[in-house]
């Protein structure tokens, strides 16, 4: 499982609900025995950390620290690769050890603005050439939104049961709801798309 993210911002919940739902998610895949790959997304990556090791250590006879797969990405140029690069190559090596990616919130500040992340898109458009399962939880907006509008516009080029998948992308979409209460919806789906 791929948990592709980056928030400045978690509007519009607030952070508190925002991070325990991270946290949580994270948690709740481990306890299903997935492993989580994570590249340590702003503002996402530590509650992906910090849910992933509570599971683990909590019952450490049943699940592994090999369950949690880490990609910290390169913060400045070393060698001979410019970071865009470097980016683009930690990318794909991530993506491709997963089956699934999926997608919570996606901005970033740029200029005193809180703007769409386009790493996060990014992973969205590998994890499609990959042949990932792609499960944005849209309710968080900005490119998980996007990555969501995308997919309902042509669900069965993403998926090879749209109309179940259509159905559970629409729930994790609902701003209505809480996120917290998303969780079990989002291992039933997954769950469902492992049958």
């Amino acid at each position: 499982m791929f948990i592709s993210g980056s928030a400045e911002i978690y509007a519009p919940y607030e952070r508190f609900e925002a991070v325990e739902f991270i946290h949580k998610m994270s948690n709740a895949l481990i306890e299903n025995n997935l492993r989580v790959v994570n590249g340590f997304g702003w503002g996402v990556g530590s509650s992906v950390i910090n849910g992933a090791l509570e599971a683990i250590y909590s019952k450490p006879l049943k699940y592994s620290e090999s369950q949690l797969v880490l990609r910290p990405f390169p913060q400045f140029k070393s060698g001979k690769s410019e970071l865009p690069q470097l980016w683009e190559d930690y990318r794909q090596k991530m993506i491709s050890l997963c089956g699934i990616s999926i997608f919570v919130f996606g901005n970033k500040a740029k200029e005193d603005q809180i703007i769409e992340a386009n790493g996060v898109i990014r992973e969205f458009e590998i994890s499609h050439e990959n042949g990932n399962i792609c499960i944005p939880v849209a309710a968080t907006e900005y490119a998980s939104r996007t990555i969501y509008e995308l997919i309902i516009s042509q669900p069965e080029k993403y998926y090879a049961n749209p109309d179940m998948a259509v159905k559970y992308l629409k729930i994790l979409a609902d701003s209505k709801t809480k996120l917290a209460d998303k969780i079990a919806k989002l291992i039933e789906f997954i769950n469902a798309l492992n049958k």
